[in-house]
């Protein structure tokens, strides 16, 4: 089978998956927010993709969850069994199984952050929700917190994983869209300690202390079974233990008025990449460009291993800048160059493109 189909939605620095399978356009929609519901429907409806499934990592205390708004009786919900949440659900298990479509994904518990915190594991990837970050484990000071299992769970059940495995966090901070689990082995700082005892020493972490009265409002209405969702809810609160704790990476860029002679100088398609959504590039591209979505760029970082200079454009520079900070950490690509301003910026200049011109 060919790699999921896959797309990352980033809000205020919350992270939600819609994972397909390539044959049947099944869909698996992951952690939902709360007033994105209409963000979510236009993807699966841009992707060619049905829902199938939702499912919540666990339960959340920054924001609210959109389960609500997508679950019935053809779109179950996914829980671990562990949860306080009373919404009608399917319980999961450590190690049981989730299909979508030809898709299968295995559960993985790995408490700590909550008591009903899981991972899903499968096809290249691992969704770790709310337990390893890029860069940082979850928050431990909530109330069910315990910072020694939640070191001990993510060191004994998520890194044993294969390295190669791509890690998809509920929550990024530092404009890095996914890492690895080999990267995490090497640059994560707070998996140095020997044990959970080091690393819950290190925290001086105080349980119940990060129940502010709005974390404490969302997990009242995240665990009610048929709560009233405000229209724009927002986040109460950061969920990783050190969401600035990362250095900025320093990233060239082009400008546009400079795009086309680099452009005319390459050696071949595969030193210029475009991120952006497949029915963005279908309607109009750059001529002798390759394309790799940005939330798919992890199945193809081989593809990428010793371009350089690699060229990556999107839209107007943000999506591109996203993806070379990431495969710059990940080690894939030692001189990513942002294209500045995209392909608007390219069509500023007078440049061609091969279909409609972006808007």
């Amino acid at each position: 089978m060919s790699d999921p189909i896959l797309k990352i939605i980033t809000s205020d620095g919350c992270q939600s998956y819609l994972i397909g399978c390539p044959t049947t356009r099944e869909c698996l929609l992951v952690d939902p927010k709360a007033g994105q519901e209409n963000l979510y429907s236009s993807m699966l409806g841009r992707y060619g993709m049905k829902l199938a499934a939702v499912l919540d990592t666990h339960t959340h205390a920054d924001h609210l969850s959109a389960s609500t708004k997508f679950m019935g009786e053809n779109v179950p919900l996914f829980m671990s069994a562990r949860t306080a949440v009373r919404r009608p659900m399917n319980s999961l298990e450590h190690d049981s199984e989730i299909r979508v479509g030809e898709l299968r994904f295995q559960v993985i518990e790995v408490p700590g952050h909550t008591p009903d915190s899981i991972a899903l594991f499968g096809h290249g990837l691992v969704v770790t929700g709310d337990s390893l970050f890029i860069g940082g484990l979850a928050r431990a000071d909530f109330t069910g917190s315990d910072p020694a299992q939640l070191f001990d769970s993510v060191q004994s059940r998520l890194m044993t994983l294969p390295g190669e495995t791509l890690v998809l966090p509920g929550h990024g901070y530092n404009d890095i869209l996914f890492s690895t689990i080999d990267a995490e082995r090497r640059l994560n700082p707070c998996l140095v300690h020997a044990d959970g005892a080091a690393y819950a020493a290190s925290l001086n972490a105080i349980e119940g202390a990060g129940n502010s009265p709005g974390v404490n409002a969302n997990l009242k209405l995240n665990l009610q079974e048929a709560p009233e969702l405000p229209d724009s809810p927002s986040n109460v609160a950061a969920c990783c233990a050190s969401p600035g704790g990362q250095a900025e990476v320093d990233i060239d860029e082009i400008a546009p008025a400079d795009a086309q002679a680099i452009h005319a100088a390459l050696s071949g398609p595969e030193q210029w990449v475009d991120v952006r959504d497949p029915f963005e590039f279908e309607a109009g591209h750059i001529a002798g460009t390759s394309h790799v979505p940005l939330s798919e760029l992890g199945f193809h970082l081989d593809k990428f291993r010793g371009h350089d200079p690699l060229y990556i454009s999107c839209r107007s520079g943000v999506r591109s800048m996203t993806a070379a900070k990431t495969l710059q950490r990940l080690g894939v690509v030692a001189n990513p160059v942002n294209v500045g301003g995209g392909i608007l910026g390219w069509q500023s200049q007078g440049n061609p493109v091969v279909g409609v011109p972006a808007t």
